[in-house]
């Protein structure tokens, strides 16, 4: 299993961009972005880590744990990704595209509605705040 550092590079080979060009992209020295890919414990701080998912266009879970996720869902609402299991119904209401077409719960949508009006450091907290909910019901 590869942790944060080795995706970085990763990303960063696949953009075929060099490390002092992806630091001054996330406003750190080139030196850092280095011991991020070599140092298994090294991680960018927030602003930073937000910087390098919007950069690479993944999120942020992928990032740090490796696991794709969905696509955002609000831009699903605005029907902008069409590949997403979540599509958006005739009535405006967003319906989840599984096996059985369900709608989204009441709960699910006003959660929905506050992660919308959140910036990028308010939603990775209530990102790392629902992962940590998760966990704790395995």
């Amino acid at each position: 299993m590869d942790g944060f550092g080795e995706r970085l590079k990763r990303l960063r080979k696949d953009f075929d961009i060099t490390q002092s060009q992806l630091a001054e992209q996330i406003g750190v020295v080139p030196s850092a972005v280095g011991k991020y890919e070599r140092i298994p414990a090294s991680y960018p701080s927030v602003e930073a880590l937000i910087k390098i998912a919007d950069y690479f266009n993944v999120s942020l879970d992928y990032l740090l744990r490796g696991k794709k996720s969905v696509p955002a869902v609000e831009n699903n609402i605005n029907g902008q990704l069409s590949n997403s299991p979540f599509i958006q119904a005739n009535n405006g209401g967003v319906v989840f595209n599984g096996d059985k077409g369900q709608s989204l719960s009441p709960e699910a949508l006003e959660l929905l509605h506050i992660y919308e009006t959140l910036g990028g450091r308010d939603r990775l907290k209530l990102l790392n705040f629902a992962v940590e909910l998760e966990r704790g019901s395995e």
